[in-house]
């Protein structure tokens, strides 16, 4: 078996490319380390803004932005990918600098409506929020009123980078690292029952969820935390975060979301996923610029006329 391995010219090519991967993510460690977080999130924005707008990837943006607000003009569309273009390097640079961020969280990071995460407080609780700005913090602020934090992540298939980035949210961020699948599912049923708090990011497409409205258009939704709120009675809390200046933040937390539950669970965690993709209109809405549009967030053939 690992001799087919050894000689499989497909394995070798990925092995290669990954390896690449890594050397480049440890240059651009040194660099932003050298240039430090003010300086690095700005030629970062900057090059991510200039040439982020000219990938084909971009195209995904604007179908998804034409989806979401179908009046949109082409100047508002252009305007907004460049933005949004202008965040992603900052979160790009801003990873490289977690620990500093970590430490400067509470001059860095305002926080709004801290009444509806102290309310739960010694009971399991989830938290739910989008790609907003910068999403490695919500983590991160979450410790600061909450002993055990686990935070879902999805696995790389680059395994030179994914041991470090995983490392780096152990040591900045999250002290507990859920990966995506049925294991990470246990992990986190039992995380809650010890009074943990789960911090979850479910705007992206998930074929294995429940297809319901966004935006007026059918999409794939995950409903893991309408699942364990229907089933457990665990709190929903929903918060966003904002870029205020820089590498400065507004995280917000909203109340609890709560349904009229039936006998029917399959419809009400239905309703509850439509009741969290209602809170992620109203903040992509608000910020447009501030969420990661070049997700592949509607299947078409849901939508097709």
């Amino acid at each position: 078996m690992l001799k087919m391995l050894y000689n499989n010219p497909m394995i070798k090519i990925k092995t290669i490319r990954y390896l690449f991967e890594a050397i480049l993510g440890i240059n651009l460690l040194i660099i932003t380390r050298i240039l430090g977080l003010k300086l690095s999130s700005k030629i970062f924005s900057w090059v991510f803004s200039n040439l982020g707008p000219k990938l084909n990837i971009s195209n995904q943006a604007k179908e998804n932005l034409l989806i979401a607000f179908p009046n949109i003009k082409d100047p508002e569309i252009k305007t907004i990918i460049f933005k949004m273009w202008e965040n992603i390097g900052m979160v790009a640079a801003e990873f490289f600098h977690l620990r500093k961020i970590s430490e400067e969280r509470n001059t860095r990071i305002k926080v709004i409506g801290e009444e509806y995460i102290n309310k739960y407080k010694n009971n399991g609780v989830i938290f739910v929020s989008g790609h907003f700005a910068n999403w490695e913090i919500i983590p991160l602020i979450l410790r600061n009123y909450r002993d055990n934090v686990g935070g879902i992540y999805r696995h790389s298939n680059n395994f030179f980078v994914n041991n470090w980035v995983v490392k780096q949210r152990y040591k900045n961020t999250t002290p507990i690292q859920i990966r995506k699948g049925s294991s990470g599912a246990r992990e986190m049923l039992n995380l809650l029952k010890e009074n943990g708090a789960i911090a979850m990011l479910v705007d992206q497409k998930l074929s294995s969820g429940v297809r319901v409205k966004f935006f007026g258009s059918d999409a794939m939704t995950s409903d893991g935390a309408a699942s364990l709120a229907i089933k457990y009675n665990y709190p929903v809390i929903p918060m966003n975060v904002e870029r205020t200046k820089g590498s400065n933040f507004k995280v917000s937390f909203h109340p609890e979301i709560k349904i009229n539950k039936t006998s029917d669970k399959q419809n009400d965690i239905k309703i509850f996923s439509t009741e969290i993709n209602k809170f992620l209109e109203q903040c992509i809405t608000k910020k447009p610029e501030g969420w990661f549009w070049i997700h592949n967030r509607w299947d078409k053939k849901f939508n097709l006329n």
